[in-house]
């Protein structure tokens, strides 16, 4: 991020409002190529039977490639699978991921097993660093697997809220404004309303799944947010439900960046899991947020320490 912002690329204010040191960037290949490579450890990793897997969900934002490919998700699911099965492409913004895992679980429910997937690599024209205002997007693939039997954690609940009138909405043209101050107090009056709207619905999908599970905020070890930077992490959320930054994995997040399809928490789950910051018994909650019409919510009971080799 240092060298992003003597390069002229990333404003310094932003940087210290948003606590970046890093960004995850990726080098050649294609952004479905990095889901198939972590759908494939995250199988070898699990004690599900491959041959019981009945599901793939593969979230995204951007092209995914390769060139000629129609469905990514069967792209993935076909590489990363010997054998058949569904593969469903799923397109919900930054609350990808958490949208898929609420659909996997009920799936997983009905009796079969499911690989969810998320991908990310940044080939939009324009700017990573100037796409958003603050957040910077990143590049990586997570992968999920969810089955009947033992494993690492147990699903307790979800909750997706969804909100869709602001979705969409035009920004307010300023010709239809006598006067500049006028038109910048109705954008502000328009933002500051979405922002009260969006907010609200993304405590309501906390509460949800938190009363689902049969918890409260105090008895939730771990949270994991979105990587969206600091500054959008507002403080009255974290103030309502108690929440420290020490019981966050923004650590690592500030080295990541965020990713936009929504893997943000899966990366943050994997890392807590990997270092032993989660043991048995802890419960976790992970968050998505899709600006503005799609929020996430899943809490997580961690049932045993990760069997696998951790690479490096």
């Amino acid at each position: 991020m240092a060298d992003a912002v003597e390069a002229g690329r990333y404003d310094s204010a932003l940087r210290e409002a948003h606590g970046y040191e890093s960004i995850a960037v990726a080098g050649s290949g294609c952004a479905a190529d990095m889901a198939i490579d972590a759908a494939r450890a995250a199988i070898a990793r699990s004690a599900v039977d491959p041959a019981g897997i009945g599901l793939f969900v593969h979230a995204y934002v951007d092209e995914q490639g390769p060139k000629g490919i129609v469905e990514p998700a069967s792209y993935v699911q076909g590489m990363a699978h010997d054998g058949r099965a569904r593969a469903f492409g799923l397109r919900q913004g930054c609350n990808g991921a958490l949208a898929a895992l609420e659909i996997g679980a009920m799936y997983v429910a009905a009796g079969s097993a499911a690989v969810l997937t998320s991908a990310d690599k940044y080939e939009r024209e324009g700017d990573r660093y100037r796409d958003d205002q603050g957040g910077v997007a990143a590049d990586g693939a997570t992968a999920m697997v969810l089955g009947g039997g033992d494993g690492v954690a147990r699903v307790l609940a979800t909750d997706i809220v969804g909100d869709g009138r602001i979705n969409g909405l035009a920004g307010l043209d300023p010709a239809h404004f006598e006067d500049r101050r006028e038109y910048r107090r109705a954008q502000r009056e328009r933002v500051v309303s979405m922002m009260r709207t969006m907010a609200e619905a993304k405590r309501d999908c906390v509460r949800g799944a938190l009363a689902d599970a049969g918890l409260e905020a105090r008895d939730i070890g771990h949270w994991l947010l979105p990587y969206t930077g600091r500054f959008l992490v507002e403080g009255g959320f974290l103030a309502e439900f108690g929440i420290d930054e020490k019981h966050t994995t923004w650590d690592l997040g500030r080295t990541v960046g965020h990713l936009t399809s929504g893997g943000d928490s899966f990366v943050g789950l994997n890392h807590l899991l990997e270092t032993g910051a989660a043991r048995p018994g802890d419960r976790v909650v992970l968050l998505g947020d899709s600006t503005g019409f799609s929020f996430g919510c899943a809490v997580l009971e961690i049932l045993a320490r990760p069997a696998w080799q951790v690479d490096g």
